[in-house]
């Protein structure tokens, strides 16, 4: 009975596993697109990073990865339960589920973009309603850039980039993904 509920966990998983990493990325994506190009000489450039990341995916969209990993760890320790070889092959069950989901079910960075933009207008509004000028302020110039982006990337059909590929983009470039996305994803096939 463990070994089921460990398996279904685990396809549960799979299921959210490009959702939350398409959300994780995008706005890690976003949060470096928005920072200042002089970001990269600052000390604090990965704060910087973080906290536009941590403001773009508040509410929600933050919880849809961390549940992703509660549920991949919880398969593994339920499989535990029933053995430990359990817990060693549910790892990897579970792991190439999800790579294979990400892989087939993974869609363009303008699916993600909606989501964050949704969640970013409903938040804009309720700061608006509760008269935070300062905090509605903000939550619309977000909005603002983020119709710009939508704008710039509707129908690419990019993906996110991973973490590595965010590595190479610089900072406060909108144009850059556009330009160079289908370069770097051939770059990383090869």
């Amino acid at each position: 009975m463990l070994l089921a509920i460990a398996l279904g966990l685990a396809l549960l998983y799979a299921v959210l596993k490009p959702l939350s990493d398409g959300l994780f990325d995008t706005s890690a994506w976003i949060a470096k697109m928005l920072a200042p190009p002089d970001t990269a000489k600052r000390e604090s450039a990965k704060q910087i990073l973080k906290f536009g990341q941590a403001a773009l995916m508040e509410g929600w969209l933050s919880n849809v990865p961390f549940v992703t990993s509660i549920v991949f760890w919880s398969s593994i320790i339920l499989s535990f339960f029933y053995h430990w070889w359990a817990a060693i092959l549910m790892f990897f069950v579970a792991t190439t589920l999800g790579v294979l989901a990400k892989l087939f079910w993974g869609r363009s960075v303008s699916y993600y973009l909606w989501f964050i933009y949704s969640k970013m207008v409903q938040r804009a509004t309720d700061y608006t309603r509760d008269k935070d000028l300062e905090r509605a302020s903000a939550a619309e110039s977000y909005c603002k850039h983020l119709r710009e982006i939508m704008a710039i990337y509707h129908d690419t059909r990019l993906r996110p980039p991973t973490p590595k590929q965010l590595r190479e983009i610089p900072y406060g470039e909108l144009y850059y993904w556009r330009d160079h996305g289908t370069d770097a994803e051939v770059h990383i096939s090869k």
